[in-house]
């Protein structure tokens, strides 16, 4: 008599005889949800596919870049004209960034709303707030690599910004361009960091946040487990969820795909350091409201709005989980936390569009630096020092002296006689903020109004006197 027949074994049945892996597969296919589950809560499958998508793109665009400051804008160029289909690509790339930046700040707007900041969910929500950070460094360090116009100024406005951090802040800026001013060190730090450091650091945090969401389950997971078998609206996540978050990520797609298609990644002049066409620096969208509110905080107070709030934010972030002591989660349970994070999101949106609307770097300035009126007869104390403070400060300090000069140093300005008493057109520093001498200062912008340049022509005109 002939053996029976076993029956064929799957490869799951293999791989479980290896793995043990069924009863968990099984848990995770076939527990319990509500049958009408908000899309919201699958913000995060949606920002998984913007990066799966910023991972193909980013390594195909790779192979045909080249991180240098002499041949990067060209190999754009080539991906753009020559490469097929490389400005789908590019332009998937370019926008697949910009959507997950967008969809990981709704991921954390929805969670603090439904309090899934709460225990025993903290390290989720600290992880998630490191996703965050890293999801936007993505963006910056990315903008750079086309080395255009766009992209050269825009970085040179955003690695300004750590020059205002007290004791570290010149290091920081020095660390991230390689020197005083963006060069092609700059590009290849950028790269590097872009291709390397930050996707390490996101695939480590992006491990303990999935592994901590599978430990804890999704709220509406858990709030389905509580309720009896039999409960009428609850169904198995597969077919049903895994057939709405499979229509999610369809629609993602379909939205990156037509950006792609009909709106394109921009890409300017080559990149000119000495910025001879006068090129107004603008932002990345995401600083839009941190540079709109120097508009409207009083002068001298630029630390507070460009170093001060970022890290109260991301000290809140962080401590979320623990300062709000509240034990609900529902919404209507937590009207104070609900209000402030309402009034303090409605704040960021408010000043993101309108430094969309009127995009221009200001920096304030104190006395002379601000004041619209020509000075006829001005002071170093009173009129001139205030000027180079605002505006110059940042590259020419006491502790950055680029190109060995300290104009906030009334010493420093006359040894290195960039002012020359009595005929204001022959002074080396009435032709550098005129632009008579390149590159115009301040480098990048923004430039000095014509009046404020007018009361500094005429202090040169009086001897530029140490008064």
């Amino acid at each position: 008599m002939s053996e029976e027949r076993q029956p064929r074994q799957t490869f799951l049945d293999w791989l479980d005889e290896r793995t043990g892996i069924k009863p968990q597969l099984n848990e995770m296919l076939y527990h319990r949800v509500p049958r009408a589950v908000n899309p919201l809560d699958f913000l995060g499958l949606a920002t998984l596919f913007a990066f799966i998508n910023q991972a193909v793109t980013g390594i195909l665009l790779a192979m045909f870049y080249e991180a240098s400051s002499k041949t990067a804008y060209q190999s754009i160029q080539y991906i753009m004209t020559k490469v097929p289909l490389g400005w789908v690509i590019r332009d998937l790339h370019y926008w697949g960034a910009n959507a997950m930046v967008v969809l990981v700040g709704l991921h954390m707007v929805r969670g603090f709303y439904v309090g899934a900041y709460k225990k025993p969910r903290e390290i989720t929500w600290i992880s998630g707030v490191a996703l965050l950070f890293i999801t936007i460094l993505f963006a910056f360090t990315g903008y750079l690599l086309p080395w255009d116009q766009q992209s050269y100024w825009a970085t040179m406005v955003g690695t300004w910004m750590p020059f205002y951090t007290p004791f570290v802040g010149i290091y920081i800026a020095y660390l991230a361009r390689g020197g005083a001013y963006i060069s092609g060190l700059t590009l290849t730090r950028f790269y590097a960091v872009h291709m390397l450091v930050l996707p390490a650091l996101l695939l480590i945090f992006f491990g303990i946040h999935f592994a901590m969401v599978l430990k804890n389950q999704m709220l509406v997971v858990e709030e389905a487990e509580k309720k009896p078998k039999g409960t009428k609206g609850l169904v198995t996540f597969y077919p049903y969820t895994v057939f709405q978050m499979t229509m999610l990520i369809i629609i993602v797609a379909a939205v990156l795909l037509f950006l792609a298609l009909n709106f394109h990644a921009p890409l300017l002049a080559p990149a000119d350091p000495l910025n001879k066409a006068h090129y107004n620096p603008v932002p990345l969208w995401f600083f839009y409201s941190i540079y709109q509110l120097l508009k409207y905080i009083p002068p001298g107070l630029d630390p507070v709005a460009i170093i001060g709030l970022p890290a109260i934010l991301v000290i809140v972030l962080v401590g979320l989980p623990f300062f709000d002591r509240n034990p609900h989660r529902e919404p209507r349970r937590r009207p104070f936390s609900i209000s402030v994070a309402g009034v303090g999101i409605a704040a960021v949106l408010a000043l993101t569009y309108l430094g969309a609307t009127q995009q221009g770097i200001h920096v304030a300035a104190g006395g002379g630096g601000s004041s619209t009126q020509v000075i006829a007869k001005p002071t170093f104390a009173a009129d001139i020092e205030p000027i180079f403070q605002a505006h110059c400060a940042v590259c020419h300090g006491p502790s950055t002296k680029s190109a060995g000069l300290d104009l906030t140093s009334y010493q420093s300005i006359e040894s290195m006689k960039v002012a020359t008493p009595t005929d204001y057109k022959k002074a080396l520093l009435w032709q550098k903020i005129e632009g008579v001498a390149q590159p115009r200062m301040p480098l990048g912008g923004p430039y000095l109004s014509a009046s404020t340049i007018q009361t500094i022509a005429n202090w040169i005109a009086e001897g530029a006197p140490d008064n």
